[in-house]
């Protein structure tokens, strides 16, 4: 019987998705750049994120370039400024909905360290902006280097997967399992869309995207209620605390229900 190989993208679609995420990230950097709002540094994000999964699966000549390596490296150093101004407007935002009048002093200290985030997240963008997009040719990618790459990162991430779904599916209470599966599950995503022009028509895809959002909601969640407890605040804090462990409770229910529901339980399957 044939063992079946795992999908891999092949070097003129894989220059066409370089292309069109390289595009993708300029226009999202400018209107980052214009306006930092909520909704630029979700897109920035995104665009980061798979920028960061092409460049992942780039064979070691392609990875090593300087041009393509220093340029992922500044977007990466953005993407994690984002993600501190992300975590802040969520913990406001739950705040806000909490309690609307009780926690104005907190609130006021999350933004003032956001405008600091802010400022540093504005330096780096004009910098990335002032740099030439890099740029990938087909003649200098290898299919052979490619595939060998390629497989060996889904590989590698469904390992990661596997060890953590029945650590996560069994414990709630697992915080660091579940933020990694998360991850990991974003990059099996990103991975597998380089895969094809046709992202929208696949399960696979759509069932990723599911079970990501729900982890992330969890995560959410996780990251306010870090952040609460190492804040010395009104009596109304603990309230705050106790409700967001009990919304806690009930998203990762649901998360394991859908799941269930998706049939992820062999992730492999996704690939073949």
């Amino acid at each position: 019987m044939r063992t079946k190989q795992v999908i891999y993208p092949r070097k003129k679609l894989l220059v066409k998705k370089f292309k069109k995420i390289i595009k993708t990230f300029t226009k999202k950097l400018d209107n980052y750049i214009e306006d930092p709002n909520e909704a630029n540094i979700h897109d920035i994000r995104i665009a980061i994120r798979r920028m960061g999964s092409i460049y992942r699966i780039l064979p070691k000549k392609n990875r090593k370039a300087e041009d393509i390596q220093g340029y992922v490296k500044q977007a990466k150093a953005l993407f994690n400024i984002n993600t501190q101004m992300r975590d802040f407007d969520i913990i406001c935002a739950k705040l806000k909905k909490r309690h609307p009048t009780q926690f104005n002093q907190i609130i006021d200290s999350i933004n003032g360290k956001r405008k600091h985030q802010l400022n540093a997240g504005h330096r780096l963008a004009l910098k990335l902006k002032s740099i030439s997009p890099p740029r990938l040719k087909e003649k200098d990618v290898m299919e052979t280097k490619l595939r060998k790459r390629f497989q060996k990162i889904i590989s590698e991430l469904i390992d990661e997967i596997d060890r953590n779904i029945p650590i996560v599916l069994n414990d709630d209470k697992k915080i660091e399992e579940i933020h990694e599966l998360r991850k990991d599950f974003k990059k099996l995503r990103y991975s597998i869309e380089l895969t094809s022009d046709k992202i929208d028509s696949l399960k696979s895809i759509k069932s990723l995207k599911k079970i990501q959002d729900e982890l992330g909601s969890i995560h959410d969640s996780d990251m306010f209620l870090d952040y609460l407890r190492g804040v010395e605040g009104p009596h109304e804090l603990s309230e705050t605390i106790r409700e967001e462990i009990l919304e806690r409770r009930e998203k990762y229910q649901r998360f394991v229900q859908v799941f269930k529901n998706e049939g992820l339980d062999n992730p492999r399957k996704l690939i073949l």
